[in-house]
């Protein structure tokens, strides 16, 4: 049986006469007639009673009854739910991201997001810059949010934002109003650093060591949030990310030590598939994040310093890897050859 029959069959229930149900069903008689045979056909039963005026049901015409019923609802509901996803009227986004991104720069660009889409679900899961890639490989996440490119010929990826990390201090710290600081002025300082940051670190104490100038790292803290107080409370001074310390900035409760030696780019790129499937709730963040105008770029000032936003990278479509001769696909990680002469360089973590 198929779902049209069922319809037919309700149609004749409800009208009680073959004649009226075509009418209704916008089909001739004979028609509507011929499609409920072929079902008592299929079941082995008749499902009509057939010596009246009006045609009654017969036991097996009752017992499939509410089936159909319930048959023709699950396919309504179904049909309901899919036109909602593609309307975007439901359905659900993911996206895994690194802290300076989940914390400082998306939810600039989620409030627009919810405000078109208000019943989409958002999830955004903060992970570690190393798990990202696979996460969305996987289909774990639709979006990522990290600070290289992985370089997967599957995963799209462009720069949404540019940054500079900077050296912070409190208002009261002595280097407070200095122009222009140097690796030797910092010797001995108390430093505070994220325990996630890694590369961080290295930089930090590499450029120590190139000015033999003795590094003093006094804590490794596990958000940028407990980074900024304790260095309003003066234990230290911090390296992080000019976007994480914005709003101290241009409020003053933390001035920006300029550090030449220290103070380098710093990109955030989104990645997502764009080979097979991708669900439109993702296609809409990934428009709507790359013609964005972040709000800490607008007011991107610093101790008479422009930090310049330069235009969004387009994204690179890149070929699934290469079979092999037995027709295989190659591994889903297949990293890209090294870059030639005029690709660009990775961005400094």
């Amino acid at each position: 049986m198929d779902l049209h029959q069922l319809e037919h069959f309700l149609a004749v229930v409800d009208e009680r006469t073959f004649t009226r149900a075509a009418e209704r069903l916008s089909r001739t008689q004979p028609a509507v007639s011929n499609s409920i045979k072929k079902l008592e056909d299929e079941l082995g039963t008749p499902l009509f009673a057939r010596d009246l005026p009006e045609v009654s049901l017969t036991d097996a015409g009752r017992t499939l009854l509410e089936h159909a019923r319930r048959m023709l609802h699950t396919r309504d509901e179904a049909l309901r739910e899919l036109t909602a996803l593609k309307d975007l009227r439901s359905g659900a986004l993911t996206i895994a991201a690194h802290e300076s991104a989940a914390v400082y720069l998306l939810p600039a660009a989620l409030r627009q997001y919810v405000a078109r889409f208000p019943d989409i679900r958002v999830g955004i899961y903060r992970s570690r810059l190393a798990d990202i890639p696979r996460q969305v490989m996987d289909r774990e996440v639709q979006v990522g949010f990290v600070k290289e490119d992985p370089g997967f010929y599957e995963l799209s990826c462009v720069e949404v934002h540019s940054d500079q990390m900077v050296v912070v201090a409190s208002p009261q710290h002595r280097l407070a109003t200095q122009e222009l600081v140097e690796i030797r002025d910092l010797a001995n300082e108390a430093i505070v650093l994220h325990h996630l940051c890694n590369p961080t670190q290295q930089i930090v104490r590499r450029a120590f060591r190139q000015h033999n100038t003795p590094c003093r790292i006094v804590a490794e803290l596990w958000s940028f949030e407990n980074i900024k107080s304790f260095v309003q409370h003066d234990v230290g001074i911090a390296y992080v990310p000019r976007v994480t310390v914005a709003e101290e900035l241009r409020d003053g409760r933390l001035v920006r030590l300029p550090t030449p030696a220290l103070e380098m780019p710093r990109g955030t790129l989104m990645i997502y598939r764009d080979q097979g499937y991708l669900a439109d709730t993702a296609r809409e963040l990934i428009a709507l994040v790359r013609g964005f105008t972040w709000p800490c770029d607008a007011d991107a000032y610093d101790a008479g310093r422009t930090l310049r936003t330069p235009p969004a990278l387009s994204p690179s479509r890149r070929t699934i890897g290469p079979t092999s001769p037995t027709g295989v696909r190659a591994s889903a990680r297949t990293r890209r050859p090294p870059r030639g002469p005029g690709e660009a360089a990775p961005l400094a973590s």
